[in-house]
């Protein structure tokens, strides 16, 4: 009897018993539970048996030849090779025939026809820990994979896996393209903003000479983290703008129609540097320049480095410092004057967004100027930052013609993008990150938030297979002569 054979044997034999399980008599004494939890670990059992049985059927219907040639070279048969391969269901062994050439190394060409992949782990396992472990902890992504498949996965393992794949993310959007977007989305817009990672010892940037009180050996490195995305023309007034950031306004109410949504939304980060982000940032920009997008806007929160990349990089781009920040500012300004429970406070504040709505920046500069003289030595150095703060950019605080031409003012976007791609994954309790491992996890996660996680995952396979195999994959191989007889 055959190995197949008796593989075979095997798997309808424990179907019969699975059969008998679900519909014969002792099936009564079970609970629906009881039953569900034996039929997942029998029918993890039974399909390890099928994937050792597919094994086996490969080897043994594999042509052996006395030589087998790749790329000119020829390479002589020294008899069968096996190697591990842990699918989902546990672990299983490969045999294959084994091609060997002195000096140059071995081949085996079964390897290429089923393209396995370089690790041992299949490509289905590499893929569910690189999912899971993209939105929770790598020990909780392993943890769940025991419990769930019944066999450990090492949390070092889960870390080289994902490695692997984040080599592959930069040519892989390099090559995307992306959908049209229609055609109202008149607005092609970009933002950017800075991201604290916790870093090991090792990894943290370099320490003061001495740390005050309470300053940790351990610091954050900031990732620049960067989004882009087209949007229709939404257009306001002072007063809408008013409404929506101060409390109690009592206007009427606002007949604006729904907020348009972004379209076609990317999110990246990097731990390079601004130039580095901004670099890819505006190869992405250029494969958007569509024929109906006749704005484009650059939103940042005033950052010097940012709005100096902006008019570098992106010449052509209408930079905004975003309208939360200054009145973060403006805020901060009522405070001072007012105090935080002072009925005037609000007044004060409407009034101040009125002008910086409406452009009337001098008039709520000479208005902080006037009161310098009548403030106390603290309250006047937070007023004169204030004023510095608004004067440094006066030149990206031009919100009427903003809003007249329907832009967005508020960095919202990439606020929520630093939130989910950074906040949420990197900064759990007692998470310190390596240099790499933050990078990985940046790309890794991006393309996950991207919504690009399966189209990533098949280019990889086709990436890996041909840099391993220097051959098409064989998924691709029907859509290659498709184009050879098309052309």
């Amino acid at each position: 009897m055959s190995f197949s054979t008796s593989i075979a044997e095997n798997i309808q034999s424990k179907m019969s018993a699975l059969l008998e399980m679900v519909s014969g008599e002792n099936r009564q004494s079970q609970t629906a539970h009881e039953v569900e939890q034996q039929l997942w670990w029998e029918m993890l059992l039974m399909g390890q048996q099928l994937m050792q049985l597919f094994f086996a059927t490969c080897e043994t219907q594999e042509a052996r030849q006395k030589v087998y040639e790749v790329d000119g070279v020829e390479y002589v048969y020294a008899g069968q090779r096996k190697r591990k391969y842990v699918s989902l269901f546990g672990d299983l062994t490969v045999g294959r025939a084994y091609y060997w050439r002195k000096g140059v190394g071995g081949q085996c060409p079964l390897d290429d026809q089923l393209s396995l992949p370089e690790r041992s782990f299949s490509d289905l396992v590499q893929e569910r820990i690189g999912g899971l472990s993209v939105m929770v902890t790598y020990q909780e992504a392993v943890t769940i994979c025991s419990k769930w498949l019944g066999w450990n996965l090492p949390k070092r393992c889960a870390e080289q896996i994902n490695a692997d794949h984040a080599a592959h993310v930069a040519d892989y959007y390099e090559a995307k393209t992306v959908p049209d977007a229609p055609a109202r989305d008149e607005i092609l817009v970009v933002s950017a903003d800075g991201k604290g990672i916790p870093m090991t010892r090792k990894d943290s940037p370099p320490p003061q000479a001495r740390r005050g009180r309470g300053e940790k050996k351990t610091a954050k490195k900031e990732a620049t983290v960067t989004t882009l995305y087209t949007i229709a023309p939404y257009k306001r007034d002072a007063e809408d703008i008013i409404r929506a950031l101060v409390p109690g306004y009592a206007s009427e109410q606002s007949s604006l129609t729904p907020r348009p949504e972004p379209t076609h939304k990317q999110v990246f980060g990097t731990l390079s540097g601004q130039k580095a982000a901004f670099e890819q940032l505006s190869k992405l920009a250029e494969n958007r320049d569509w024929q109906h997008i006749s704005h484009y806007v650059a939103l940042t929160d005033g950052n010097r480095g940012l709005k100096n990349r902006v008019q570098q990089d992106l010449p052509d781009f209408t930079l905004i410092v975003d309208i939360i920040h200054v009145t973060e500012y403006l805020w901060e300004a009522a405070n001072t004057l007012w105090g935080e429970t002072h009925s005037m406070r609000q007044t004060w504040m409407r009034d101040a967004l009125r002008c910086l709505l409406e452009y009337d920046l001098d008039h709520l500069l000479n208005h902080l100027h006037y009161q310098l003289g009548y403030l106390s030595k603290r309250k006047r150095t937070v007023i004169e930052k204030i004023i510095q703060y608004l004067e440094n950019n006066r030149d990206y605080l031009d919100y009427q013609t903003y809003l007249a031409h329907g832009y967005p003012i508020g960095t919202g976007v990439i606020e929520g993008a630093c939130r989910h791609l950074v906040k949420d994954r990197f900064e759990r309790a007692g998470m310190r990150w390596s240099l790499d491992g933050a990078q990985v996890m940046l790309d890794l996660r991006a393309v996950y938030l991207n919504g690009d996680w399966d189209d990533f995952q098949r280019s990889r396979r086709r990436d890996a297979h041909q840099k391993r195999y220097r051959s098409l994959h064989p998924d691709a191989v029907p859509e290659e002569l498709m184009m050879d007889i098309a052309s």
